[in-house]
């Protein structure tokens, strides 16, 4: 009888599963026919329960330069961490997949029902700025926790999560140290990351239309490659890519994977079956529980209590 009803709520879950998936697939097919983010079509199937929202924090002087906060609502469930994801879109506005903070909803929600305070901010991009303004921007986002959120008071820490274009950015902050040493803090308010899908040894001046937002390092083009910067002083980290990234390659990960392990840094990498937007895709909830993104990243936080 226990044998008959754990197959029966495996193949409940696993029908639910396909169910769920083709929903966000016709819901995401629907967003793109309207040029909309399909990252769009997942926050649309999203709740509101579970979380509240303190929106359009401003962290700087540009209107690019806002964040919202999510909070879990079950205050008995608040983890001592923070998390902050930072989205990706090709460091540029007028694209398909340029990001939003209202368009991952979906993100601060999923962090929130494990009981993290989860902050999303916005950042200028190309046209805007050019590199490294939207680097500096989110450095100045973390500033504005570490002095409101007592970054650091009783071991809470920041943890960074970015994808794409939003994981080169992380790569840095967490890498390089200049970014935090320009505006007075020191890289202990970090208590680990998490990368997904991020290009860490690419050559931006290689890519046509990426190239005028990297100008600034025709001389030096190591200042924009993370993979650059690896050394012992990194916090613990976990990298996730699809092994059918045909967008940014998942030799990126494996490289910058080597080099940090080479030089004694606590690092993880966890190739799976997926594209480059499909690792994004898994944090959505139409998939929790189920996606091996989201089961890597959890058991990835709870090894940094």
């Amino acid at each position: 009888m226990a044998e008959r009803s754990k197959q029966f709520a495996e193949s409940f879950w696993c029908n639910m599963w396909k169910f769920c998936g083709r929903i966000t697939i016709l819901v995401t097919m629907g967003c793109l026919i309207s040029s909309c983010s399909p990252f769009r079509a997942i926050d649309l199937l999203v709740d509101r329960n579970g979380y509240t929202v303190e929106k359009e924090q401003s962290y700087g002087n540009s209107p690019s330069m806002r964040m919202d906060i999510y909070s879990p609502s079950n205050q008995g469930r608040l983890k001592e961490n923070i998390v902050m994801f930072v989205y990706g879109g090709s460091w540029r506005s007028g694209r398909l997949f340029s990001g939003k903070k209202e368009y991952y909803r979906f993100v601060g929600k999923l962090f929130s029902n494990e009981g993290f305070i989860t902050i999303i901010p916005d950042y200028r991009v190309y046209p805007e700025v050019n590199f490294p303004s939207f680097v500096e921007d989110v450095a100045k986002a973390v500033k504005w926790v570490h002095t409101n959120m007592d970054l650091n008071k009783n071991n809470r820490r920041l943890i960074l999560v970015g994808h794409s274009a939003g994981a080169h950015i992380v790569s840095l902050l967490v890498l390089d140290p200049n970014y935090f040493n320009e505006i007075g803090i020191d890289r202990s308010v970090l208590g680990g990351w998490v990368g997904l899908s991020g290009p860490y040894n690419f050559n931006p001046l290689s890519i046509r239309y990426i190239r005028p937002i990297f100008e600034s390092v025709i001389n030096d083009i190591d200042k924009a490659r993370p993979v650059s910067f690896a050394s012992d002083k990194a916090p613990p980290g976990i990298l996730i890519h699809g092994k059918r990234d045909r967008l940014v390659s998942a030799s990126n990960s494996e490289v910058l994977y080597k080099a940090l392990a080479g030089e004694g840094s606590k690092i993880e990498y966890l190739p799976v079956d997926a594209g480059h937007f499909d690792t994004m895709l898994g944090l959505g909830v139409p998939y929790i529980g189920k996606s091996e993104v989201q089961v890597a990243i959890f058991k990835f936080l709870k090894s940094l209590d």
